[in-house]
């Protein structure tokens, strides 16, 4: 059935999912949710207009619904026999496998799995030979940092902000900026943590309680890091909404890109975590229009920065005020 072709179509996880969750019995209310989450914008599938949440629980006509659930006292089952254990187990492709392998062998994923989950996923693999080699890849558009000197001190700092993230806890920390001024026992909530394939470094999203705004700021650079238990007035879900809802810039940045030196690759590379949109010109030239949050601008910046004489600002006013200001100042040095 195309409807699961399992390499076009996003409803073959989606079914996936499902199954795996009913294991313990979940309500209608939980199966329309995983599917409002999982499915496309379009709901309405069948040939009869039924929608994917319809055939899942099994409405409509006999041709359409799925039988893949059966409900018993108000909880849907899967029809798969389980014994206790998850009906469908997760298979990993070859090509998976490989890049999992490499994927291991990275020091930043060290930091995101436990010990015990490591050694399990290696055992699985020490068999299997992964073509996928660190020295084939060269990295493009990167900034080379110094290397983390105490390595120790950087692991434990990120591991007490995703403690702090899971059990919604606020921190208090020392940082220091990039012009070397020293902020010392800040108190914020961590709300999201991001990874920079530019400088290979890990960000964390921070709503300050001090300042009542949002912040960025680099792991390597906090100490003094702990997890406190005070009273901050404020939950995680509404610090992302004031981060993301009222931290919207009004206007998107509009920049003229000359498609010279794979501009356009390194563009959307660059920003490729903001919202953005892209027009050809004419002459090899291309508008791309960005949509972004305020705590991003310094980044935004510095991406337009790095891209060189190919991309030009058309606006806003201020943001190209602020890149002409730091080029001639580059100069002048």
């Amino acid at each position: 059935m195309e409807l699961f072709n399992e390499v076009k179509n996003r409803y073959f996880q989606l079914v996936f999912r499902i199954i795996n969750e009913c294991a313990d019995g979940r309500t209608k209310t939980d199966l329309v949710k995983i599917v409002h989450d999982g499915e496309f914008e379009q709901k309405l599938i069948g040939k009869n207009q039924q929608s994917f949440a319809d055939m899942i629980l099994n409405k409509g006509n006999k041709d359409e619904k799925l039988n893949l659930l059966s409900e018993k006292e108000g909880l849907f089952y899967p029809c798969i026999d389980s014994n206790g254990e998850s009906p469908l187990p997760v298979r990993f492709t070859n090509l998976e496998k490989a890049w999992l392998k490499a994927l291991l062998q990275q020091q930043e994923v060290k930091l995101l799995l436990s010990k015990n989950t490591l050694d399990k996923l290696n055992k699985e693999l020490e068999d299997f030979d992964s073509p996928i080699k660190q020295e084939y890849f060269e990295m493009t558009n990167s900034v080379k940092l110094p290397e983390i000197s105490q390595w120790e001190n950087y692991e434990a700092n990120f591991r007490l902000i995703l403690n702090a993230l899971i059990n919604e806890k606020p921190i208090r920390y020392t940082n220091v900026d990039r012009n070397g001024n020293i902020h010392a026992d800040k108190l914020a909530l961590p709300v999201n943590l991001e990874y920079s394939m530019r400088d290979s470094r890990f960000r964390v999203s921070l709503y300050s309680i001090d300042e009542k705004r949002p912040i960025m700021a680099n792991i390597f650079s906090l100490s003094s890091v702990i997890i406190v238990d005070e009273d901050i007035g404020i939950d995680r879900e509404t610090a992302k909404k004031l981060l993301f809802e009222q931290k919207y810039s009004e206007q998107p940045v509009i920049l003229e890109v000359t498609d010279k030196n794979t501009a356009m690759e390194r563009c959307f590379m660059c920003f490729s975590g903001m919202e953005r949109t892209a027009r050809e010109l004419g002459n090899n030239k291309y508008e791309i229009r960005l949509n972004y949050y305020l705590f991003e601008e310094e980044n935004l910046i510095q991406n337009i920065l790095s891209l060189g004489p190919y991309v030009k600002v058309i606006s806003p006013q201020r943001i190209a005020n602020e890149v002409i200001k730091r080029v001639k100042k580059a100069i002048s040095l």
